[in-house]
């Protein structure tokens, strides 16, 4: 069974690998910090106002994702991932037109997070949870490293490129990297396995589950919400802070990018790592051991200064190659595959209203003392509750 998952599987993996990667919520997003002093200087814009283009963009997509999810289990994942892929490059491509309208700044990223929001876990770990059930964990952390491999390339190759070429270049890259895995990811996904097999689970398991009504009645649904929504609060808004973070404390472009690459690595690490225990041993078990680190993390940087960078790259990439597998492992065990678009989409939206908020008290806690170490301290005080609350969930049927 384990050994023909993946033979069945890996072009719906590869699919899910590639589209994950050049989405909204890795490609782009690890290029956030990027741009911000390039911004700054050619704009004058604060890094609150910058900032408040991410939380822009994660209200839309909050708004969007119980829709797009929707969407998915209506017509399917492949025409919505193309569609999405298709004008969330577009509206790429449009952003080396800016010309310091703030205005314009809000309205690009409201437009591209509009189409964004199908490029997500939201479409593809709906499509690995449907192929694969015994290494589904692994198959999730395999997907999702995708965003590990940009969490580490985008910093460092993209920084000193942009440093080199100019901001405006770099956004003409993701473009054509967008444009280019589109027709990769349509032709590979599938939503289900072709199967005549009545005993066959990975293609039972898609006609069955909890209805969205009855799932949102469930203690375990808020849970699961308030999981993520203390994650996201905590650590979203550090992701793009960290290389202007580590170019404050008087690290070059390069140096910061390489440090930044690490949290890349961490990211696919923890990913695999993740998926790898979660299919051995209760998932919140592995949520409450895993969250604790990241706390560690972010008191060494914030405690200890620059010198501890290192640490708190590896703490917050295993905060983000944690998070999305786990969002997509848990609406899959907990409610099942047959809406599994509409709940793990409100369960998204939960998630990234935290990030909505997160690198906007993130940029004022700059703008008012001049450094982040406020926003480490209160990121690891939100793991308390991730903790506490991961140890009180119950086990999984058919465990």
């Amino acid at each position: 069974m384990q050994q023909n998952e993946f033979k069945r599987g890996w072009a719906v993996l590869l699919g899910s690998f590639i589209g994950l990667g050049v989405g909204l919520a890795s490609m782009v997003y690890y290029s956030t910090g990027i741009w911000i002093r390039p911004w700054q200087e050619e704009f004058g814009w604060t890094r609150a106002e910058i900032g408040f283009q991410q939380t822009i963009t994660v209200l839309v997509m909050i708004l969007m994702a119980p829709v797009v999810g929707r969407l998915i289990d209506r017509y399917g994942i492949r025409p919505v991932t193309a569609i999405s892929l298709l004008g969330y490059a577009a509206f790429l491509l449009l952003f080396p037109f800016m010309d310091g309208s703030l205005s314009m700044l809000y309205a690009l990223s409201f437009g591209y997070a509009i189409f964004g929001m199908g490029t997500t876990g939201l479409a593809f770990t709906r499509a690995v949870n449907a192929f694969f059930v015994k290494n589904r964990g692994l198959a999730l952390g395999i997907a999702l490293t995708s965003g590990g491999v940009m969490a580490y390339a985008i910093p460092r190759f993209m920084t000193p490129f942009v440093a080199e070429n100019g901001w405006r270049a770099g956004y003409v890259v993701m473009f054509l990297i967008v444009l280019v895995s589109t027709p990769l990811v349509y032709f590979l996904l599938r939503d289900e396995p072709e199967t005549d097999n009545s005993e066959d689970a990975a293609a039972a398991q898609t006609k069955s589950g909890t209805t969205f009504s009855a799932a949102i009645r469930t203690v375990t649904f808020w849970k699961v919400a308030a999981i993520f929504l203390f994650i996201s609060s905590a650590v979203l808004g550090l992701i793009p802070a960290f290389i202007p973070l580590l170019q404050d404390a008087g690290l070059t472009a390069a140096e910061a990018g390489g440090l930044a690459a690490i949290m890349g690595l961490s990211v696919m690490v923890g990913r695999l790592l993740i998926g790898f225990i979660i299919d051995r041993i209760f998932a919140p078990y592995v949520t409450a051991m895993a969250f604790t680190l990241v706390a560690l993390g972010c008191l060494a940087l914030g405690l200890g200064g620059v010198d501890y960078a290192i640490f708190a790259a590896i703490a917050l990439g295993f905060a983000v190659g944690a998070e999305v597998d786990l969002i997509g492992y848990f609406t899959a065990r907990y409610f099942g595959l047959q809406h599994y678009g509409a709940i793990y989409g409100l369960l998204y939206s939960v998630f990234i209203f935290g990030a909505a908020i997160s690198p906007l008290y993130t940029g004022y806690i700059w703008d008012v003392t001049g450094n982040y170490d406020l926003a480490l301290m209160i990121a690891a005080a939100l793991m308390i509750p991730v903790v506490v609350i991961s140890l009180t969930l119950p086990r999984f049927e058919n465990a």
